[in-house]
């Protein structure tokens, strides 16, 4: 049997995660064990408890990581497009762009994670605030004019776009491919545009 590396590296803790992550992205994602996680990032289970107390653990480390990655690439985004006048329709088509190099930490957040636990779900809204926010700005740009109120349900609806257009593009469902990617990422600007009434 081959040597497994050492675990007190903190490098392991990142390699962790990213097994997990990829392992957390299948159909069968509550069926994963921390042995298999172990096994995936080339150490012992032994050496896996000593850097998280659990699998839960893993789950929401990886998902803190992927959600704040998340937040700041929209913002990044939003300030791009605010700075050059790009319509608030790409934002949603750029951040799957983004997601793409994300895939298997995107798919997790996105499509398998979701009402996993009660610490999850209080991640997911404490960064689902962020990205309302982040979103009301991108509405302002647009509609400079536009009430707190207004802007605050154009964003959340940007939001709401932003989830269901990402599962469908992570998971390429029906809709996905009966569209094929152009026409999906297409429609989705549209959809954008139509919301925030561009």
């Amino acid at each position: 049997m081959p040597r497994k590396r050492p675990a007190h590296r903190p490098s392991r803790r990142t390699a962790v995660v990213k097994s997990a992550m990829r392992l957390f992205a299948a159909p069968t994602a509550a069926a994963v064990t921390v042995a298999e996680i172990a096994e995936a990032a080339d150490m012992t289970t032994a050496a896996v408890y000593y850097h998280f107390a659990s699998k839960d653990d893993i789950l929401l480390e990886g998902l803190r990581g992927f959600g704040e990655a998340l937040v700041a690439q929209s913002r990044q985004l939003q300030q791009e497009a605010a700075a050059d006048g790009t319509s608030i329709g790409l934002l949603p088509a750029r951040l799957l762009a983004w997601l793409d190099g994300r895939r298997d930490e995107a798919t997790v957040w996105f499509v398998t994670s979701a009402g996993v636990s009660l610490v999850v779900e209080q991640l997911r809204r404490e960064l689902r605030g962020e990205l309302v926010s982040i979103l009301i700005q991108a509405a302002k740009t647009s509609r400079p004019d536009g009430g707190v109120a207004e802007l605050s349900v154009i964003a959340v609806a940007l939001l709401s776009l932003l989830e269901t257009v990402a599962a469908s593009w992570l998971t390429q469902d029906e809709s996905f491919t009966g569209l094929g990617r152009r026409k999906f990422l297409e429609e989705t600007c549209v959809l954008a545009e139509r919301i925030t009434g561009v």
